[in-house]
């Protein structure tokens, strides 16, 4: 218990101004501004404002598309490593004889590893642009972006384990 000579002897400095009567560890939050989240239309009369962002064609998305994927790959050497393990988790499938769900089921793992590691890949950027990336918000949102990285990678791995070990009973006469 704290004592009543000193009111604040046991809370924190975030905690230190509060009543005694609010529950600690919690943070003030700032007033809701309801106008602030309306949808703002504009009128047929303002020139120069659209709904469509500038149209861009197929051939413009994919070189757009294929220019990130060399930032990302350029950015982090963790693309390497999915792709040594990639290559590796191929030639066993194929010395294991794995047939078409089973490929299916490896690329898609393969795939949504990738796709993982590229949106962690974004967000380390736009952590790095925005302003110190050691700022704790920026921290925990790297940190999130790499769990997205570590689920997908592991759920992968599983699949992965399953594909090939059932495949590799095949081939031994374990399974039918």
């Amino acid at each position: 218990m704290s004592d009543p000579t000193f009111p604040n002897h046991r809370r924190g400095p975030i905690e230190a101004d509060a009543p005694a009567d609010e529950p600690r560890g919690l943070l003030p939050v700032p007033e809701f501004d309801e106008q602030r989240f309306q949808l703002q239309f504009p009128s047929d009369a303002e020139p120069g404002i659209t709904a469509r962002a500038g149209r861009r064609g197929t051939r413009d998305k994919f070189v757009a598309g294929v220019r990130g994927l060399k930032h990302a790959i350029r950015g982090d050497s963790s693309f390497f490593a999915h792709f040594y393990r990639g290559v590796m988790i191929a030639i066993i499938a194929a010395l294991l004889g794995v047939n078409q769900w089973g490929w299916c089921l490896l690329i898609l793992g393969g795939s949504q590893v990738l796709l993982a590691e590229i949106c962690h890949s974004a967000i380390d950027t736009l952590a790095r642009a925005i302003g110190d990336p050691d700022e704790p918000r920026l921290t925990i949102a790297r940190e999130i972006a790499a769990a997205g990285v570590l689920v997908v990678a592991f759920t992968s791995g599983a699949v992965t384990v399953i594909v090939l070990s059932w495949n590799l009973a095949q081939q031994l006469g374990w399974a039918p």
